[in-house]
């Protein structure tokens, strides 16, 4: 990214329209719940936001296709869909069970939601495409974590043994999502997606929570 454009985009993260304007609509407690399995990568994210679809405090399409393109290698809905299918039906997650000791569900299906905010984020799909793929992440979670401590640690599990073949590149970054974990799982972060948004959401019927005055 040459330097007019990165400038661009840092204005676009500070300044930009607010991404909360743009999407008033409250989401419902299921949708609470599916983007906050983003949550450990959002909390590293500058400008992110937590319990919305739209990835960042502030609309900012440049940002999120960077993003995928330097991370997923992604630069378009045909690449977008196909990265998911990959993270859904394969992802890492059956390499690493031998060594975990079960397939670690939560790092594909982590980055599964990631991609999906961000392609929304980046325009590859649109508002109802992108909570029509976030439905497809429920089943498989739900039906093998019993919380966000569980769901947690194997994310963080599965991340470190990836880096073991990423490259030195990445090697300095697994501390700041172990932190980033203690900040969402932290009672006191009253912040925390994870806080406002019990594990037990999705197991319950589907309601639109109370907006604060």
């Amino acid at each position: 990214m040459n330097a007019r454009i990165l400038a661009g985009a840092l204005l676009k993260m500070a300044f930009g329209p607010s991404a909360k304007r743009r999407y008033p609509a409250p989401l419902s407690a299921h949708q609470r719940w599916m983007v906050s399995l983003d949550a450990v990568l959002a909390e590293r994210m500058w400008g992110h936001s937590h319990l919305m679809l739209y990835p960042l405090k502030r609309i900012n399409p440049t940002n999120c296709r960077v993003s995928l393109q330097q991370s997923w290698d992604i630069t378009s809905s045909g690449s977008l869909h196909s990265t998911l299918h990959w993270l859904a039906s394969e992802g890492h997650r059956k390499q690493m069970a031998p060594v975990v000791g079960h397939p670690p569900v939560a790092w594909d299906f982590g980055r599964y939601v990631t991609v999906i905010r961000l392609g929304f984020g980046a325009g590859y799909i649109d508002e109802a495409g992108a909570w029509q793929l976030l439905a497809s992440a429920v089943a498989p979670v739900a039906q093998t974590y019993p919380s966000w401590q569980a769901f947690a640690h194997d994310f963080v599990t599965g991340r470190e043994l990836w880096m073991r073949n990423a490259g030195g590149e990445w090697a300095g970054s697994q501390e700041d999502t172990v932190q980033a974990v203690h900040r969402l799982l932290d009672p006191a972060n009253i912040s925390s997606p994870w806080q406002q948004v019990p594990w037990e959401t999705i197991y319950h019927s589907d309601h639109i929570p109370a907006q604060r005055r």
